[in-house]
C-alpha cells in the first residue's frame, strides 16, 4: 500500500466502533503498520479550496470534483488518522473486502502526507511513519 494509494473498505472499523463502508487514503507504513486516513464527501463547514485546510474545524485536504479519478468533492480527514495490521489489510483484499480505487498523483500525494504532517491530531509514531515513506 503505496502512500497516496486510495482504497475503497466494505468494513472499516471506525474509532467509536462503528463499521462501514469508506474510502481511505494511504499515509505510509512502517514494518506491519499502514498508517491510513478516512474521506468523506460531506462538507460539514471545512473548505472547498484544493489542497490543505488545516485551520478548518476538522482539519482536511480538498479534492475536487474529478480530482485523481474521484467523482465527488473528497475531503482526506486529517483530525484523525488509522494504523491498520498489513496481514489484516492483506486478508481483507483477497477476500475482496478491501479493493483499490485510484493513486493519487506523487505531487499531490507528497501535499496531503505534508498537511497530514502539521495535523494536532497526529501522533509523534505516526508523524514519523510518515516522514520515513515522504515522497520526495
Amino acid at each position: 500500500m503505496t502512500p497516496g494509494s486510495v482504497w475503497f473498505d466494505e468494513e472499516f472499523h471506525f474509532h467509536d466502533g462503528e463499521t462501514g463502508e469508506k474510502l481511505f487514503v494511504s499515509l505510509g507504513n512502517a514494518g506491519l503498520t499502514y498508517l491510513v486516513a478516512k474521506t468523506t464527501s460531506q462538507q460539514h463547514g471545512r473548505g472547498t479550496v484544493f489542497g490543505c485546510q488545516p485551520s478548518d474545524r476538522f482539519p482536511s485536504f480538498f479534492l475536487p470534483p474529478g480530482c485523481c479519478h474521484l467523482k465527488k468533492a473528497t475531503w482526506v480527514c486529517l483530525d484523525e488518522f488509522y494504523e491498520f495490521d498489513a496481514r489484516a489489510v492483506m486478508r481483507k483484499q483477497l477476500d475482496g473486502r478491501v479493493k483499490p480505487v485510484c493513486t493519487l498523483p506523487a505531487e499531490i500525494a507528497k501535499l496531503v502526507q505534508e498537511c497530514a504532517l502539521i495535523s494536532l491530531d497526529i501522533t509523534a509514531a505516526q508523524h514519523a511513519i510518515i516522514t520515513a515513506c515522504r515522497i520526495p
